[in-house]
This record gives structure tokens, sequence and C-alpha cells, in this order.
């Protein structure tokens, strides 16, 4: 039960006496009664920000099957024990994990235009308790559910959460009184995987079950009871709960004799981790930017010639150089908080292959891979290992090595990348440094300048017969000064640096820089000296020279929305840009455009001054297309963009859509507050899922019927009387038909994905059909002929009706909708209100001139806002 505070308005008197006044009001508690502990959560969306209400206990925030981004997150407890919190992160794109926050703090980033990839959510100080979420996610859909801290979305692969779902669920903490596995003996190759599941009596709690190996040498388990051969043996792997256990007996036998490539695997020991699963050839161990330290470590190599091992120590902190260990021995120490700081590893009798690896060390990152017995990371420094990478190579003489430079000047904090031709060219080699504490080489060849000096940067053969080498000069930091104090600020904002002087290797750091509204800047000399800029928001700002940004030819995404009366032409030069924002800008050429051909996103929006769109047509690779309120009238140039998928041109002076019946790759479609009658063109476009016709005379819509895979559909105010049409619409899960000349709406009985259904402002008087739709959350038909609603009863999950202006005067088809939230009967003929006195979610009624007792739904159901014409709350 909702709590509020309820105001009513039971009498006002005036009285003039010594002019003073008084007012006299009444108020109804909260209900206290429930004390289920509920989760409330909202989002921010693109193109929406945050959205309003805020979603509760399992329903959707944000938008599936619209492809726009979720930006940020806020969750809040409801009811929750003393104590109790509700803990959140996410990874943003170009930032990576965020600190945690929580109870209501925003999780993201919202004004910067960045997706959340991935989130983490988890409950403190409520035993008996566990939150539950799931993901919607691009090119993916729903994911799994997943609970208590683990991801969902994806973090390394760059795709958009696009909606959530959040749930408390309470805790079966009763104990097992038994545990069985699937299987209890199990054969595997060296390499091979499998995964044991585990069944608990009494429906026990399964996340309690715990999985361990015998030898994990022989073979690991991991915490879902996946299980992996490492070496050849016998292990048992067993599952624990509640004292209670079951084991599976895992032989291991030599990898089949076709497979004889010889591969790697090793598992690391972190700080507040433990032991993780084991990864193969090349893989990262540990973790990088959590600030964990490597413990320990274990090798074993896999389908390995007779006689070959593989053999490695560690230096590890307060002991030094360990004694070198082999084949799944354990190299480090665990439980002892010690910090790995440096490691060397060899293989021995394995002619033909070199072991490679490269060590995360604390305040230096990943380092050079190194082979065969070298050291990676640091002794005597006192630096931690974080995180590793190791594989083996199989060795390719070399015949001969040359390099594209041999001499190479590069500024402090600076990079350039050095290409090696070798012959063969699948032969193996190595880049390394004669001194990295000046420059630093990866193993694509990347030299990074780390202070002022002259480094050899080297690519040898493995035997070290052939070399070819590069001299890289790394030049001083350069002062950097910006004339517009406001710009300096952000660019000091962005790299955490309030103070001291700027230098090149400061502001080469930043890629993404947004300066938004109500931050007013007037000039932009300086920042052409951010060289690795890719994203850029100067947003209604005073600036009116763009010169300065001509030179940032690493742009990818700019923005330049409401900095009103600029010339555009100078970002003819950034022909990397793929995203561009110049609405509300007051330009009126765009001539410019047509050299920014590798433009996707292209946002237009409130130019009414722009005369000539003919640039457009020469951006054949935009996916979206943003043009509304432009005085745009002339498709033409749209109709070579075939890869479009997004076109949003609302309140323009459109008549004809011809040019865009080419455009099949259209997902969804915007054209309300045109001039458009026919809409034969858009017979083609089977693949749109989303299109908006709102504020346009079109008569007929039977072009719609083949457009099978809408989901959103928009009508209003455009004259129609027949939607025949859409009856085989069955993916429709919102349809606004509203101020139309409607009259028989059957032909939407077959629509039973409809979740918003908007039919207000006709000439309806049979509703029958709507007792099909048992998925509808919102249904709208005011102003219509209804008189009779027994089919609504059906529609079960309605959250939201409204039915004001009808000739309503039996509701009792409404006691069973137990889901109301806001019923809106106004201007009906009701008297009796009882049918809603069970319905306990109901907060909003509205019941303008029924003689309705609104006191009585006020004493049985502590409504929130209620309103008749006797007793108003406002």
């Amino acid at each position: 039960m909702n709590r509020f505070k309820i105001k009513y308005l039971l009498a006002t008197l005036a009285c003039f006496v010594s002019f003073s006044a008084f007012t006299c009001t009444s108020s109804v508690k909260a209900d206290t009664t429930d004390t289920t502990p509920h989760v409330t959560y909202d989002a921010h969306v693109e193109n929406i920000g945050w959205q309003d209400p805020w979603s509760k206990d399992g329903a959707e925030i944000g938008t599936d099957g619209k492809g726009l981004r979720v930006e940020a997150l806020k969750i809040k407890l409801l009811n929750a024990p003393a104590g109790a919190k509700i803990s959140y992160q996410a990874h943003v794109q170009n930032v990576g994990w965020q600190d945690w926050v929580s109870d209501g703090t925003e999780a993201g980033t919202d004004g910067k235009g960045l997706r959340v990839e991935a989130l983490k959510i988890k409950l403190e100080n409520m035993p008996g308790y566990s939150i539950q979420y799931q993901a919607h996610v691009q090119n993916i859909g729903w994911q799994d559910w997943v609970s208590d801290g683990a991801e969902a979305g994806t973090d390394g692969k760059g795709l958009r959460v696009e909606a959530l779902r959040i749930k408390i669920v309470k805790n079966n903490d009763t104990p097992a009184s038994s545990i069985s596995l699937s299987k209890s003996t199990d054969s595997l190759k060296v390499g091979d995987t499998d995964t044991l599941s585990a069944t608990l009596s009494n429906n026990a709690n399964s996340k309690n079950i715990t999985w361990t190996s015998s030898d994990s040498s022989i073979v690991s388990v991991d915490n879902n009871g996946k299980i992996t051969a490492l070496k050849e043996g016998t292990a048992n792997v067993t599952a624990s709960s509640d004292g209670k256990t079951a084991s599976c007996a895992v032989t291991v036998a030599k990898a089949a004799t076709t497979d004889t490539a010889p591969s790697l695997s090793y598992s690391a020991h972190v700080q507040n981790i433990g032991w993780q699963t084991p990864v193969t050839d090349g893989m990262e161990v540990g973790t990088d930017g959590k600030g964990l330290r490597v413990e320990a470590f274990k090798l074993n190599l896999l389908n390995a010639p007779a006689g070959a091992k593989i053999t490695y120590q560690a230096h590890v902190q307060n002991i030094g150089w360990q004694d070198w260990v082999s084949n799944g021995a354990e190299a480090g120490t665990d439980g002892k908080g010690l910090r790995v700081e440096a490691l060397r590893i060899k293989l021995e009798n394995m002619p033909g292959y070199s072991i490679e690896y490269q060590a995360h060390v604390q305040n230096i990152g990943w380092q050079n891979w190194v082979n065969d017995g070298e050291e990676a990371g640091t002794d005597g420094q006192g630096l931690r290992v974080e995180a590793l990478r190791i594989r083996i190579v199989k060795s390719v003489p070399v015949d001969s090595i040359s390099l594209n430079k041999q001499t190479d000047t590069i500024a402090v904090g600076n990079s350039d990348t050095l290409s090696a031709a070798v012959a063969p060219t699948n032969s193996t080699f190595v880049w390394t440094s004669s001194d990295s504490s000046i420059a630093s080489v990866d193993a694509s060849g990347k030299v990074t300048g780390i202070k002022a000096g002259t480094a050899t940067i080297t690519a040898s053969s493995l035997d070290g017969k052939k070399t070819a080498s590069c001299s890289v000069t790394v030049a001083d930091k350069t002062v950097v000064t910006f004339k517009d104090p406001v710009l300096e600020q952000a660019v000091r904002k962005e790299i955490n640096k309030t103070t001291g002087q700027l230098y090149n290797t400061d502001v080469n750091k930043i890629t993404s820089l947004g300066i938004i509204k109500d931050t007013v800047i007037n000039s932009l000399d300086g920042i052409e000296q951010l060289s690795n800029l890719k994203q850029l928001w100067l947003n209604y700002g005073n600036v009116t020279d763009l010169t300065p940004i001509s030179k940032l030819s690493n742009l990818k995404i700019l923005s330049l929305n409401g900095d009103t009366d600029i010339d555009i032409s100078p970002i003819g030069n950034l022909t990397n840009l793929n995203q561009l924002d110049i609405g509300e800008s007051k330009i009126s050429n765009i001539n410019v455009l047509n050299k920014l051909n590798n433009l996707n996103y292209l946002i237009l929006d409130k130019n009414t001054s722009i005369k000539d769109f003919s640039p457009l047509g020469s951006l054949t690779n935009l996916t979206l297309l943003q043009a509304s309120y432009c005085n745009f009238s002339d498709l033409t140039p749209l109709a070579k963009m075939k890869n479009l998928s997004r076109v949003s041109l609302n309140y323009n002076n459109i008549t004809s859509i011809e040019p865009l019946k080419s455009s099949t790759n259209l997902v969804d479609l915007v054209l309300s507050g045109n001039k458009i009658s026919d809409i034969t063109p858009v017979a083609n476009l089977t693949n749109l899922e989303s299109i908006s016709l709102s504020y346009n005379q079109v008569n007929n819509i039977s072009s719609l019927a083949k457009l099978t895979k809408l989901k959103s559909l928009m009508l209003d105010h455009t004259g129609i009387s027949d939607i025949s049409s859409l009856s085989g619409l069955t993916n429709l899960n919102y349809l606004g038909v509203q101020d139309n000349n409607i009259e028989d709406i059957t032909s939407l009985k077959n629509l039973t994905n409809l979740a918003n259904l908007k039919i207000s402002q006709n000439k309806i008087s049979n509703v029958d059909a709507i007792g099909n739709l048992t998925n509808l959350t919102l249904l709208d038909m005011n102003n219509n002929q209804i008189s009779n609603i027994n089919a609504i009863k059906n529609s079960t999950k309605l959250i939201s009706l409204s039915m004001h202006h009808n000739k309503v005067s039996d509701i009792s088809a409404l006691s069973k909708l137990t889901n109301l939230e806001s019923l809106n009967l106004g201007n009906n003929p009701i008297n009796d209100v009882t049918p809603l006195k069970d319905l306990s979610h109901l907060y909003e009624v509205d019941l303008t001139t029924s003689q309705a007792n609104i006191d009585y739904l006020n004493s049985v159901l502590r409504l929130g806002h209620a309103y008749n014409n006797k007793n108003q709350d406002n």
C-alpha cells in the first residue's frame, strides 16, 4: 500500500476582522501496514532524459526495440530494515567501472552521451533477501537474470545497455538435507572441459554451494561447477553446502594425438579475490585498473611433447626471488598478503617454441612483452604485479627484417607506432627498448615517450641473429595555454589538475571533453593542442570561430547544439567525424557536409534558415538523421541514403515521402506535423519497428498493412476513420490513434501484444475488441460514446485507465483490475464506486461531475489524489 499524506480541502471561511484570515484542512494518514521491502529505480535515457515515474519491483526502465542507450541510473529501497542499503556501480563507455554508489545516488553520466555498458547491484545489511536484475543489451536482447553483485550487461565489447529490470527476492534459507551431483565419475582428455550440476534437497538456496578440487593441477573447477582438465591423473571434484557433500571422480587422459599444438593454462591468486578460474594462451589473469596485487600464480602445459615442462619463479615482497617451480606448482604465496613483484618463465625440452609474457605493474601499466627467462615486473622498487598475460609462440626463423623508420621524434607522453617488414611474413620476432624508462614499446611496435632522452627500439628474431633498429628521441614537454578561462577550467577538470602549469603531456591524455549548457565559452583558442581528442561537446556557448577545432583530426564526435550564429566551414577538415550535432545553431549553409563522408549520425534540429539541403545527398553512410523544425520540404537528397535506420523529420513542410521508398533499412521513422497525405512509399519499408505520422492529413493507411515488424505506431490527428488494415500488425506494443473519426475498433482484437493503447477523441461506442488485449498496461479512451466497459475486465495488467467524457454508469468490470494505480472516470454518470474498494494499488481517481461518494473511497483505499465535483484534492 502506498504511503502518502492526503490533504482534503473541507471548507474555506473568510472573516475580515482585524485583517486576519484562516483556512481549515484535514488529512488522512498513510497506510503503514506494508512492511515488504521494495526496490524503485529510474534511468537517464538517450533522447529522453530521466524517465518519470520511477519503476518498481521488476518493471522495465529504459527502452527495448528503440536502440537508445541507458546513460545513468538511480536505485532506492522502500520499506527496508534499519541500516540496510542498496549499492550499485556502472561500467561506462570511455570511463570503465565507476566507484560504487548507493541509495538514489547517480551511477553513470548524464549530459555526456556516454552509454552504460554493464552494472552490478548488491544489498547490504539485508539478510534473507537477494537483489536480482537483468539487462537488455544491444545486439543481444534480454540477458538472463543475475544477482547480488554479479555483472549484467557486457564490458569490453562496446555494447550499450538499453533497458533494465530489478527486483528484490526473499531467499529460501532452509538448509539442504542432502546434495547430489549430475555425475559420480567423469573422463576427460587434457584441455577438455565439462560442467557438473548440483541438486540440493528442500529447494535450498543453490548459491550456498562451494566447489573444490582435490588436485587443482590436474582438474580445476570454478564457482559454477565447470571443470577443466589440465594434466593426466585423477582428482575428486566436490560440491559442499551446509555440511553436506557430493563428489565426482575425474580421470584425465592424454589429449588425442591429432591435437598436437602445445598450449598453456594458468591462473592467479589475487588480493580480495583468491584463485581465479584458469585461462589460456594470451588471456589476462589478475586485474588491471583495480589496484589489486597478484599474490601467486600457477602454470600448466597442455598437449606438450614428452619430457617438456614449463618452469617459473616469482620475486615476492619481503622474500625476494623464490626457487624455480614447474608444471602446476604454486609460485608466490597465498594467505600471507604478500605481493608478487616480478617473475620469470621458461620452457624446457620444447625446441621450436618460445614462451612470451608481460606484466601489468603498479604505476607503470602494461610492460613490454618479454620471453624465455627474462624478467617481467620490477624487483627492488616495491611495486606490485596486478595482472599477467602468457602465451606459447611457435618459432618461425626470420630471414630478414626492416623497419619503416630509422629515426623518430616524439614528445613525452606521446606515442608513435613502428611497423616491421619480416620475411617470411609469419616469422616470429619481438620488440625491445634499450631504455624503457625513456621510451617503451609494446608487442605491436607502439612506442611511448616516458621522459626526455634517446632510446633504441629494436625488432629482432628470437635467436637475436636478425635485427632492425630505430633511434627514438623523446622531447621534453611543452606549455599549453588557453585564451578562455572557462575552456581552461574544463580541461583542468578533465585531467584533475586544478592548479599549476599545463603541458602537452597533460592534455594529450584527454579523449573526451564536454562544455555544456549553462557554461558559456567565448573562444576555442588552445583547444587545437588536445591532439588525441575524439569527443567534444560545446553546447549553448558564444563561440563563433571554430577554426581551432579544424586541427583536431582524431575527432569522431562533435556537438555544437545551441551555439548560435556559427560558421561551420572549419569542420570540413574533420574527415574522421562520424557523429555531428549542430541543432539549434541558426546556421544557414551546410555545404561543408559534402566533405564529411564518414558521418553516421547528423542532428540539424531547429535550424530554420537552411535553404539548400542538397549537401545531405553525399552522406551515404548516414544511419541517423534528425532534422525536425527545419522548414525541410524536399526529401530528394535522402534518396541515396541506403544505410539510414533512424530518421526524425517532425514539423517540417514535407508533402511527399517518395524519396524514402528505397531506405529499406529504416527501423524508426518520425514524420509528425508535416503535410503528408500519401503514405504509399512506406509499404516498402518492411523493417520499420516504429513510425509516427501524427498531425498529417492521411486518409488511407492501407500501406501500413505490410509493416508486420511494427512495435510502435502513432496516427493521432490524421483524420482517419478506417483502421482495418492494422489487424495484422500483431507485434504492436504501442498504438496511438487519438483525435480521429474512428467508429469501429474490431480490427484491434488480434493485437494481443499491445501494452499502450490510446483511442481518445473518436466516435467509438463498442469496445468489445479490447477484451482480447490482456497485456494492456495503459488505456486512454476519453471523449467517445462508450457506455459498456465489460470487455475491460480481462485487461488485468492495466496500471492506468482514462475514459472521461463517455456514457459509463456501471463500473463493476473494474473490480478485478487490481494493478490499477491511476483511474479517470470524470464526466460519466457514475453513482456507485464500490467496485473499486479492493483496488489496493489505486492512488489517483478522478470522478469529476459524478455523484459518487469520494470520501468512501478515501476511507477504504487511502488515495493520494481524489477528485469530484464535491471534493477535490489539488
